[in-house]
């Protein structure tokens, strides 16, 4: 099967930085909604320090903070950037743990505005933090009407308000009242008539939350003329991240554009479910060209499922050199994941890595 969230994330605190590296960009990249990345990632500045634990700097800003670790995430951003430049690892990596902070829940970080507020004050590296727009968002889990959006979202003319309609649907979201707001968007993806304000509060609202049950309008946008729609339905569909997603674009697939296609690929590259594999080797067959065939050849080497290892080095012989140099950050992967394999096909596999990479470390 694909290599799964629980493997990448007890690598987050494996003994080469090379691999901590790579393990955290995959389950930044897959939009991973486990909870114990934040704890481990804890773990490995504790253990290497800020400098040295992801030198390749981390990729948190999609970090799942739990909630009981908000109060530690936001003391950690406070010593990390104490007295320190700008360009210090550490207080770079507090500044993103500030940003995974305000694009988290409200229910998560309301109740530490003061605290949040203390931390801009004190380092010029809190710049993107707009704390009004936080103190708005949690005001409005308490103030905001149900029956607002749906008016909002039919009227040619809708009402100028403060920061955005984001805010007010995020707020319905969490209330468990948005369905009726959420099926006249979606309603408008699917139509000729897309009101630009309703497109761009869902979709914002797709790309921060799993919006399972949508994922056949998503699967439907990511061909959109729009790229900017086109998009923003990539990035919903992969945070959606199930079975559902496969069989979509597996049905999808042959009648997409090239775009759509190198676009559904990226979904599956990022979805590493067991049978995204078999899948994407599927889709060969309904590929417009090479660079999308290429496309699926990487999806398919960055799935790393050794259960079907004479496909994976078939992928990784054929895959352009170009693109094999970008991910070959990824292919430490490949070293501890070849122990489970017999000694011979271990030999074998990271012969043909190292042959492809030059001899670069594996």
């Amino acid at each position: 099967m694909a290599l799964h969230d629980l493997k990448l994330v007890d690598w987050l605190i494996n003994e080469s930085a090379m691999v901590r590296t790579a393990a955290l960009e995959m389950l930044s990249n897959g939009y991973s909604t486990d909870q114990r990345v934040c704890e481990a990632v804890f773990s490995a500045w504790d253990k290497y320090t800020e400098q040295e634990a992801f030198p390749e700097f981390p990729l948190i800003t999609h970090l799942e903070i739990p909630k009981d670790f908000m109060g530690e995430t936001l003391a950690r951003a406070g010593t990390m950037s104490a007295g320190r430049p700008l360009t210090d690892r550490a207080c770079r990596c507090a500044g993103k743990l500030l940003e995974a902070v305000s694009v988290s829940s409200p229910l998560l970080f309301r109740e530490h505005l003061d605290q949040i507020s203390e931390l801009k004050q004190k380092s010029k590296i809190f710049f993107r933090i707009d704390l009004d727009r936080l103190r708005f968002r949690a005001s409005l889990l308490d103030s905001v009407k149900d029956d607002s959006m749906a008016d909002w979202f039919t009227s040619d003319a809708p009402p100028a308000v403060s920061f955005g309609f984001y805010p007010y649907l995020e707020s319905l979201y969490l209330k468990g009242s948005a369905e009726q707001s959420l099926q006249i968007a979606f309603e408008q993806l699917r139509s000729g008539d897309k009101k630009p304000h309703v497109i761009e509060t869902a979709l914002e609202l797709a790309s921060r939350y799993r919006l399972v049950g949508y994922e056949s309008v998503f699967a439907d946008g990511i061909d959109d003329e729009n790229s900017s729609v086109a998009d923003g339905c990539a990035i919903a569909l992969a945070r959606c991240r199930n079975d559902n997603v496969l069989s979509l674009i597996a049905d999808r697939f042959p009648d997409y554009s090239r775009s759509g296609q190198l676009r559904s690929i990226d979904v599956l590259r990022r979805s590493r479910l067991p049978k995204t594999s078999e899948l994407l080797r599927f889709l060969r067959a309904h590929a417009q060209g090479s660079q999308v065939q290429n496309a699926l050849r990487i999806a398919e080497v960055l799935q790393f499922d050794f259960s079907d290892l004479e496909n994976w080095l078939e992928a990784i012989l054929v895959v352009d050199d170009l693109s094999l140099r970008r991910i070959s950050s990824l292919l430490c992967l490949v070293g501890p994941l070849s122990e489970v394999l017999s000694d011979d096909d271990k030999r074998r596999t990271l012969h043909l890595v190292r042959t492809r990479l030059q001899d670069q470390a594996v």
